[in-house]
């Protein structure tokens, strides 16, 4: 599945709001973490704030945080607000003339379905339970986009669980 870079940003600004249990964080302060374009990210948080997701707090100690409770905010409700085709190398077929593709596209859907469900339950608070991880661990997973996609990382080896931490 390919997200939106405005995606993976928008995940990864609400997975740092969240470890931060309240507290404000800057845009600066996220794109250095995770070291991505600052203009971008700013277009990214201005989006959130709009949906609700995030609030902007004046001043001089101001910034953004988290306006929803990240126990209850999950990955795949991100996903689903931000993502306008949450399907896009999906496309309908014609069960008279397509019998192989349909079955395809059936085993696609449904394997798309295991992938949402499993990220619906997994929360923000539960992938921050122990803090952010050093910042190095993005760094080398950072990788040049083509366009406006980012690829999710391969799962394979992954070591976390629903209801484990980093």
């Amino acid at each position: 599945m390919r997200f939106k870079l405005q995606t993976d940003y928008a995940l990864r600004a609400i997975l740092f709001m969240s470890a931060k249990q309240g507290a404000n964080s800057t845009t600066d302060e996220i794109a250095e973490y995770f070291q991505i374009s600052s203009a971008h990210l700013g277009r990214v948080i201005r989006r959130l704030q709009g949906l609700g997701l995030v609030k902007a707090v004046r001043g001089r100690k101001g910034g953004v945080r988290m306006a929803r409770d990240p126990q209850s905010l999950t990955v795949t409700e991100v996903i689903q607000i931000l993502e306008s085709n949450p399907t896009p190398l999906l496309r309908e077929c014609n069960a008279e003339t397509e019998q192989d593709g349909c079955r395809l596209e059936a085993v696609l859907r449904r394997g798309h379905g295991m992938f949402l469900n499993y990220l619906s339950q997994v929360t923000f608070a539960e992938l921050t339970k122990e803090g952010m991880p050093a910042a190095s661990v993005y760094a080398h997973q950072r990788q040049e986009v083509e366009g406006d996609e980012v690829a999710l990382p391969d799962p394979v080896g992954a070591s976390w669980q629903p209801g484990h931490s980093w």
